[in-house]
């Protein structure tokens, strides 16, 4: 399995965007861009691999142009994207400023990315019911398309949270778009919305063992890209500063490099 070319693409820009790669390029002729294919190799990869990683740069892009003040979760995906890579990258203090100015130029580009992957508008958080409502509604519309409304419909049940005032959902209002809930319009405290966002993430975790394009599915579907952030695996605890510092054969200390790392599966 290869990955695309919108992915290739976009990895490629999000390694040439990090400062260790850009100090290296300034003494070389191809300014860093053989070093950034030179991590792209991506054989030893497995599918499910493969495709968490064509979510990720998805998942960043749309992020990136929606909700651009997520620097937060912007850096947890990178983080994550070079795990899978198999990559030690170190990032200076001001690394996440310039990699964002860098990707509010990339989400704007057509450049080798065909315009059905780009996303223009800005993202509103939902803080009502009816608006988390039909977000439950567009989840399992697509879901159901490849696995069946009585295994959608199990999952929901499955992973919903134990809190009382939940009751009031009906997972089978889920599958009927023009139906509503009396009190749709009810305000929801941050709380309220964590939970909801919980419960989504559970429902698409247990559907990606069966269906692991499914996150793509939901992105592609116009589902808001924060509500997808928390199917971002976490990362292994990075290396201090001190401990990406080596010294050169030219007897000065140089920073480590893009040092690979294997993966373990």
């Amino acid at each position: 399995m290869s990955i695309s070319p919108f992915a290739r693409y976009y990895l490629r820009k999000l390694l040439l965007a990090q400062p260790a790669l850009q100090d290296k390029g300034r003494n070389c002729r191809n300014n860093g861009e053989e070093s950034a294919d030179a991590y792209l190799k991506l054989e030893h990869l497995t599918h499910p691999q493969i495709n968490e990683l064509e979510f990720l740069a998805e998942l960043h892009q749309k992020l990136k142009n929606s909700e651009p003040s997520q620097s937060e979760q912007l850096q947890k995906i990178e983080d994550r994207i070079f795990e899978l890579l198999g990559i030690q990258l170190p990032v200076s203090n001001n690394a996440l400023t310039e990699m964002m100015a860098f990707f509010s130029q990339v989400a704007n580009t057509q450049e080798g990315v065909d315009s059905s992957t780009k996303i223009s508008t800005k993202t509103n958080k939902a803080t009502t019911l009816e608006e988390y409502y039909r977000y439950f509604q567009t989840i399992t519309a697509v879901a159901s398309r490849y696995l069946g409304k009585m295994i959608v419909k199990n999952y929901w049940l499955a992973t919903r949270p134990q809190q009382s005032w939940l009751a009031q959902i009906s997972v089978e209002q889920f599958q009927k778009p023009d139906s509503l809930l009396h009190s749709s319009n009810q305000q929801l405290t941050p709380q309220q919305q964590k939970i909801l966002q919980e419960w989504i993430c559970q429902f698409i975790r247990q559907c990606s063992r069966i269906l692991p394009i499914l996150p793509q599915l939901l992105l592609a579907a116009g589902v808001p890209p924060y509500l997808l952030c928390h199917l971002v695996n976490p990362t292994a605890p990075k290396a201090s500063a001190t401990e990406r510092v080596e010294v050169g054969s030219s007897g000065k200390e140089e920073v480590a490099l893009l040092t690979p790392r294997p993966l373990h599966k």
